[in-house]
């Protein structure tokens, strides 16, 4: 028997599990940063930096205006959080070493050196190994050999290259530090100061993966929990998904959407309290790569909100190229095509769109103002809004 959800609630689920819901944290602390980030599961990293760096955005828009210092100190100082690939390259909880560990990316243990591309190239493993046991930082560049360079499907591509991103997909390394826009290199356990502790069989942490993905998406269908958090690495999961059925662990509801949606179990009080009311909404920009929405079909079963980022899309053919969209309380309401000009201060307003389902009155035109305010008080710049369109 499904329970049945009603599309607001299951909506408010979603985005309080994403903690995009009610009072924000004040002041804005590290430990707050961490909590958080062990809350969603990682910050998904992207170079785009039209506005800010995806992983500084997915953060405000869940803490408002904080020091992005505290990012890095929790990162390069204290080292509670590390870069590793979780759906993508990402930030995650150091405590989640050995659940990594367990789950590596799909190509980083192949045993035949003929079934991937990186393993038949990766020649410098040792290389790299023997130079970073000599030495506690080292760069991609510093190796005489990263010059040699080769035809891949990714470009002009560098043995070296291929050996350090094995051994960081084997967790045998890890980013240890930036210089510009490449990183720095260390040792993983003599960088963290301790191996991952306990590497789980790959079985329970298949299930153990799949409840932090359900949980930190609050509803969802397999696939999507397959997509999340540690896309491409949850071997056998359907096996392990019924388990958690008849375990009682998840629960399936009906949305009246089309596929199989569930919930997790320890999230039915939650729900509960929504449908009583207590759903406590904010409005804020959201990144084009946020957790929340970067499932694209997923963003539009729930909200309706056909998304697509169009950063490659040849100018002529796009409506945008950073896009943000405007979260209001439980709905997607506009999208803004956003731009920072740091050396004139100020964040130039491109472009906007409401949604066709939010016109004239229903605009919450004072919300939308005072989220760019706020996204732009974090950038330390001010609004121009000549171009917008907005009263």
């Amino acid at each position: 028997m499904r329970r049945k959800v009603g599309m607001e609630h299951a909506r408010q689920l979603a985005i309080a599990r994403q903690r995009l819901s009610g009072p924000r944290p004040r002041p804005v602390t590290a430990d707050d940063i961490h909590a958080l980030v062990r809350a969603i599961g990682c910050l998904q990293l992207d170079p785009t930096s039209i506005v800010a760096r995806n992983h500084l955005l997915v953060l405000f828009s869940r803490l408002g205006p904080y020091d992005p210092k505290l990012v890095d100190a929790l990162l390069w100082d204290e080292r509670r959080l590390y870069e590793y690939w979780a759906h993508r390259a990402s930030i995650v909880p150091t405590e989640d070493r050995a659940l990594h560990a367990a789950l590596p990316p799909p190509w980083a243990n192949r045993n035949r050196t003929t079934e991937s591309w990186m393993t038949v190239r990766a020649q410098s493993g040792r290389l790299v190994l023997k130079r970073l046991a000599a030495n506690d930082t080292v760069r991609a560049s510093d190796f005489v050999e990263h010059a040699e360079k080769y035809e891949s499907g990714w470009g002009l591509r560098s043995p070296v290259s291929d050996s350090i991103a094995l051994l960081w997909f084997q967790g045998k390394i890890v980013p240890a530090g930036r210089v510009g826009g490449g990183r720095r290199w260390a040792l993983a356990d003599r960088w963290f100061g301790a191996p991952p502790g306990k590497i789980p069989k790959p079985e329970v942490a298949v299930r153990e993966a799949a409840v932090r993905s359900l949980r930190t998406l609050g509803v969802a269908t397999q696939q999507q929990v397959k997509d999340h958090f540690i896309r491409g690495r949850y071997h056998g999961l359907p096996s392990r998904w019924k388990q958690l059925e008849a375990d009682g662990v998840i629960i399936p509801v009906d949305l009246g959407l089309k596929g199989d949606w569930y919930i997790h179990a320890e999230d039915l009080d939650l729900l509960e309290q929504l449908e009583a009311g207590g759903f406590e909404p904010r409005t804020t920009l959201l990144s084009p790569f946020d957790n929340l929405i970067c499932d694209r079909n997923r963003t539009l079963a729930l909200w309706g909100f056909d998304f697509k980022l169009e950063i490659y899309v040849p100018k002529t053919k796009r409506w945008g190229y950073f896009v943000m969209p405007l979260l209001h309380g439980d709905r997607i309401v506009a999208r803004v095509d956003l731009a920072a000009d740091r050396k004139a201060g100020v964040l130039n307003v491109i472009g906007e769109r409401w949604e066709p389902a939010w016109d004239g009155s229903r605009r919450p035109v004072g919300p939308a103002h005072h989220a760019l305010d706020e996204l732009a008080s974090f950038l330390g710049v001010t609004v121009r809004r000549k171009r917008m369109r907005l009263p």
